[in-house]
């Protein structure tokens, strides 16, 4: 009996102290002490929930991450960025216009490569009835997404309402101070769910939305820093998807 089970006894210990190295390197990392990391997001809405999620699992703070999520408006989170009050942003789409103005800000992944944007009405409001439309932002992608959708319904003589952030766009819509609202999730279920007619949504555009923005000499001096956010959030992603 002995003899039977000394070869799984060997293999077993060989297993082991192979295994050494990367547990004292895993027990290394559990004690070196957490870098703290700031990034300003646009607004609560799903396309951010892998920033929020893997920071809930700990993804980040596996990385050697303290992330700080700050919710911001997007002008002012690349302003905050430029200026280095916070050291990511994930205003995709707004950092590339900035970036292609000179700003020294670079996108170094994306959440979403297509827009998840839904026109809602206010109840019996049809297409040709529709006179403003409210958005997060002139220029932003919610705009681009409105024009986008106004054009299929055949109606471009609208007026657009900038409200600054999507959750004010959709309390535009509940106030009735706009005949229809650019809303993102959980804010377009929520709407339809009051009641309020869904006229098209984006999902069909291909385009960049949310992402990971830091600046240029960022990347270089905290290289490694870079490295660990963007497997953070690619592991809280993967994790999303496979669930």
């Amino acid at each position: 009996m002995k003899t039977k089970f000394l070869p799984l006894a060997i293999v077993s210990l060989v297993f082991v102290i192979g295994d050494l190295p990367s547990f004292v390197h895993a027990q290394q990392e559990a004690r070196r002490p957490l870098e703290k990391v700031r990034l300003t997001v646009p607004a609560k809405s799903l396309t951010f929930v892998p920033y929020y999620f893997g920071k809930s699992k700990g993804f980040f703070e596996r990385e050697g991450i303290d992330l700080e999520i700050i919710v911001m408006r997007p002008p002012i989170g690349i302003t905050a960025l430029q200026v280095g009050e916070v050291d990511y942003s994930a205003a995709g789409g707004l950092s590339i216009r900035a970036a292609m103005k000179g700003l020294p800000v670079r996108n170094v992944m994306f959440i979403q490569t297509r827009l998840s944007f839904s026109l809602i009405a206010q109840p019996g409001m049809t297409p040709a009835k529709i006179r403003n439309v409210a958005v997060s932002g002139i220029g932003s992608l919610a705009h681009y997404a409105g024009m986008t959708l106004m054009k299929r319904l055949g109606n471009e003589k609208v007026a657009y309402i900038s409200t600054n952030t999507t959750p004010n766009s959709y309390t535009a819509l509940l106030g009735k101070a706009t005949d229809a609202a650019i809303l993102t999730p959980p804010h377009t279920s929520m709407a339809t769910l009051a009641g309020y007619p869904d006229l098209g949504n984006t999902f069909d555009v291909r385009d960049l939305q949310g992402g990971l923005v830091t600046r240029a000499p960022h990347i270089q001096d905290h290289h490694e820093q870079v490295r660990s956010m963007i497997r953070g959030t690619l592991r809280s992603m993967e994790l999303l998807v496979r669930n």
